[in-house]
């Protein structure tokens, strides 16, 4: 990452410092929310619905043309991010 920043010349992270001081407002913004990713077993997709769902939203849908991609999301969800008490429908 340190490559990155000295080639675009800037000497921090912009994005994971604006995460951390907005954060907990994020979290409650999702948590309060409904969402549908369409493609969301393409790889930005899948990045979406992984950043989403880990802030447990009151329903994530998400859509894709590929049925093996979204087999593989779910359980790849499932596994490292376990359950919610909101839905998760694909």
């Amino acid at each position: 990452m340190d490559a990155i920043l000295h080639i675009i010349r800037r000497a921090a992270d912009l994005l994971n410092l604006n995460m951390a001081t907005h954060e907990k407002e994020l979290t409650e913004l999702v948590q309060g929310s409904r969402f549908l990713v369409i493609g969301g077993a393409g790889s930005i997709g899948q990045a979406v619905t992984k950043e989403i769902f880990a802030r447990r939203p009151k329903l994530l849908h998400v859509v894709d043309i590929s049925e093996n991609n979204m087999v593989e999301l779910v359980r790849d969800i499932r596994s490292s991010l376990g359950y919610i008490e909101g839905e998760l429908r694909e």
